[in-house]
């Protein structure tokens, strides 16, 4: 993949301003700053695919660079298959007598309603007399069987007693930031690193108000194209989930 080097863009922007390298530390710690702040909420390089294993006791340990998570997901078949967040799950460890750490007892009180199978349902006053549904699930929830949550504490991703595998893989974000001039961005951010470069300058070297506005408005136009040109939905992932809300449903 096509990357360019902060320090490449560093010492344009020194160009376009007819600056010599005498600031090149003031500049870099801009930019620095900037692609720091832009990896909270764009992939700069920072997003990162591991695999976890999970302890006897129903957890996983979270790498030592972990910000935040994007995605847990257990394998099944060619696919990874998401799974779902519950903040109610303890956070706290469970012991038993020899002091060490084991999972929670499972609420054998759930009725998990077989995760909705349609295929499992049967009689009842759902069907009428000739087989067919006529509803009357209005109110019935389902109960997710896969779940996990984040111990911030512990740094562990905690699962449900109701999870039998025994490998997960993590999607989160690090730091895009090393203190170094060597760091690699996409080209679709060097504009938006460009513009707010010259805007910290001028704000920092006491410029006057109006030009600081002008700087501060093409920041915030280099910002939007940057914005856009990340957004990688296409046409056919569009119709995709157009096509995935079209399908048959019971009757409430």
């Amino acid at each position: 993949m096509k990357t360019k080097s902060l320090n490449i863009i560093v010492r344009d922007a020194l160009l376009d301003n007819g600056l010599p390298l005498h600031y090149y530390t003031r500049y870099l710690h801009h930019a620095l700053r900037i692609t720091d702040e832009l990896s909270m909420d764009y992939n700069m390089g920072n997003i990162k695919m591991v695999k976890l294993n999970l302890t006897s006791y129903q957890r996983a340990v979270l790498p030592n660079d972990f910000i935040d998570l994007v995605d847990v997901s257990a394998k099944q078949g060619e696919r990874l298959l998401p799974l779902e967040r519950d903040r109610t799950l303890n956070k706290m460890y469970n012991y038993d007598e020899s002091g060490s750490r084991i999972p929670y007892p499972s609420d054998t009180t759930l009725n998990y309603d077989s995760e909705f199978n349609y295929n499992l349902i049967s009689g009842g006053n759902n069907l009428n007399t000739r087989g067919e549904l006529i509803g009357r699930y209005y109110g019935k929830q389902r109960k997710p069987l896969l779940m996990y949550d984040i111990d911030t504490i512990n740094s562990e991703i905690v699962f449900s007693n109701t999870t039998t595998f025994t490998e997960i893989t993590l999607v989160y974000i690090s730091s895009a930031v090393s203190k170094s001039s060597a760091n690699l961005v996409t080209p679709y951010a060097t504009d938006v690193i460009t513009k707010y470069v010259q805007m910290k300058a001028t704000q920092v070297d006491g410029g006057r108000i109006g030009m600081l506005q002008i700087y501060k408005q093409d920041f915030e136009n280099a910002r939007r194209i940057f914005r856009a040109r990340m957004n990688s939905m296409d046409y056919a992932e569009m119709v995709g989930l157009i096509r995935k809300g079209i399908h048959g449903s019971l009757k409430n």
